[in-house]
């Protein structure tokens, strides 16, 4: 008989004294830990798969139940007191432990946003779970968009927001607002070429004329910006600085027209070269507006 039929055998052999040496560990931490009926120590993500057998959604959603219990259990007379870190590290090893078991699961993934965010500046951490969750619940827009909002509101990177916000907008059911502010931030974090592919792709699966009207309408402002943007890189390099003016470039024969804004506003120059417009584009503010470079 060959040896391959034995495998299994051998590797759980190999595992039982592993299994038990581990619970015997856990069991000495669990008593260390402080008080709370529902908290205890969660085991490593594998021996949960092992010791589930064929329950592991049935174990996910019982994790995320003592998650969400011993969550409910830090609300004192309607207020929250603060998490201790031992808290929060339990948080996150149930909910990265209910994540594992069953990574359809949505709930988990929400609460563990919510808390390790929020309440611990665990974004990083916090990314990972969430990332887990799109690989595996690939149709769902909820959780790239939790990975952009992250990335824009904690930490302050617009590129990164954009490219998940973008994933986001293309799945089913996703809300056009996501569309809009992830050009936004591609535009503001000087990625305009990012920011066109994205909105053709929008363009392409979008059904709604007025919808279609106003992607169409931001396409040919975007474009005529980057036009603008490699027009004053060219600039740069002949000229030693970035243009003052639009019609600078046309001095130089760099370009051979005034481009026009289709929003009705004029296309300007910051002090960093930098391509931007007067109007309401929705990609600028009102200090951008009052500080412009008239043509």
């Amino acid at each position: 008989m060959k040896i391959g039929s034995f495998l299994p055998a051998i590797i759980l052999i190999v595992l039982i004294p592993a299994y038990f040496s581990t619970l015997t560990s856990l069991s000495s931490m669990n008593k260390r830990l402080p008080h709370a009926d529902e908290v205890n120590v969660i085991l490593p993500s594998p021996i949960l798969k092992i010791t589930s057998l064929d329950f592991d959604g049935l174990a996910s959603d019982t994790l995320y139940l003592k998650a969400l219990v011993f969550y409910g259990s830090t609300y004192e007379n309607k207020k929250r007191r603060k998490m201790e870190e031992w808290e929060i590290n339990w948080m996150s090893s149930t909910l990265k432990a209910s994540t594992d078991l069953d990574p359809y699961f949505l709930d988990p993934y929400f609460l563990a946003n919510s808390v390790l965010t929020w309440e611990a500046n665990r974004v990083y951490e916090t990314i990972v779970v969430l990332e887990k969750g799109c690989r595996y619940r690939d149709w769902d827009y909820w959780l790239p968009f939790l990975v952009g909002f992250n990335y824009y509101y904690f930490l302050k990177d617009d590129a990164k927001a954009a490219e998940y916000l973008m994933q986001a907008s293309y799945k089913p059911g996703a809300d056009p607002f996501f569309g809009f502010f992830a050009a936004r931030l591609a535009y503001k974090s000087n990625r305009t070429e990012n920011a066109i592919v994205f909105l053709e792709g929008m363009l392409n699966t979008t059904k709604d004329e007025t919808m279609r009207k106003d992607y169409e309408t931001r396409l040919v402002t975007l474009k005529e910006m980057l036009d603008l943007e490699k027009a004053a890189a060219i600039y740069k390099e002949r000229m030693g600085i970035y243009p003052v003016k639009v019609s600078d470039l046309i001095e130089q024969r760099i370009i051979d027209r005034m481009p026009v804004e289709p929003y009705g506003g004029v296309f300007y120059f910051d002090r960093d070269g930098k391509v931007k417009t007067t109007s309401d584009l929705r990609y600028v503010t009102k200090q951008d507006s009052t500080n412009k470079v008239h043509q």
